[in-house]
């Protein structure tokens, strides 16, 4: 499977996506985990973990699909996260997936910064089609706000994916160690296979 974990807009989790993605499938098959973004969040990540499992590599460029292509090879897995606001590396990137997961908080901003995302994925389609599903990420509990995003975004024909990612410490305070307890990415990983 390769997953590209996208969004131009930034602040809605798209690391923490990838790198649970990434340690779920890791369990199912040998997963390379490809760090797009210039700040290498999720290298830096993954270097504060002395016995992180996985190989991470940063490659920032317009041409990363080209690059995987070989780099990808021998690997069950490809989990690519992406940068904010570089349609460049973010086109390179859902040119090298099958599946585009697309991070979003259920906020009035953060939904109405997906547009882009969705623009720049309508003019790669013609040339290369991938599944798509939006994530509703950082879900506060009891709160009405991921139903109404979730009724605007199928409004508009967004593919709304069914698995939510709630506002939770052990998401926000993982920053540096393997997931192990994959909480709701597990559900997500079973919705995407």
């Amino acid at each position: 499977m390769r997953i590209a974990v996208v969004g131009l807009k930034g602040g809605v989790g798209k690391t923490t996506t990838a790198v649970y993605i990434a340690a779920g499938l890791h369990r199912t098959g040998r997963t390379l985990l490809v760090d797009t973004d210039r700040q290498q969040s999720a290298v830096l990540w993954s270097e504060q973990d002395p016995i992180w499992p996985l190989p991470v590599v940063a490659r920032a460029t317009n041409d990363v699909h080209r690059h995987l292509a070989t780099l990808g090879a021998g690997f069950d897995h490809l989990v690519i996260d992406t940068p904010p606001g570089d349609e460049g590396v973010v086109g390179s990137a859902v040119m090298a997936a099958d599946v585009v997961v697309v991070p979003v908080a259920p906020t009035g901003l953060d939904l109405n910064r997906i547009m882009p995302t969705f623009d720049l994925l309508a003019r790669i389609e013609a040339v290369h089609p991938v599944l798509v599903g939006v994530l509703l990420t950082r879900v506060r509990r009891g709160t009405l706000a991921a139903r109404g995003v979730r009724e605007v975004l199928a409004e508009v024909g967004y593919p709304v994916l069914d698995c939510q990612i709630p506002l939770a410490e052990q998401y926000a305070g993982s920053f540096g160690t393997f997931p192990v307890d994959l909480g709701h990415y597990e559900d997500l990983i079973k919705e995407l296979s």
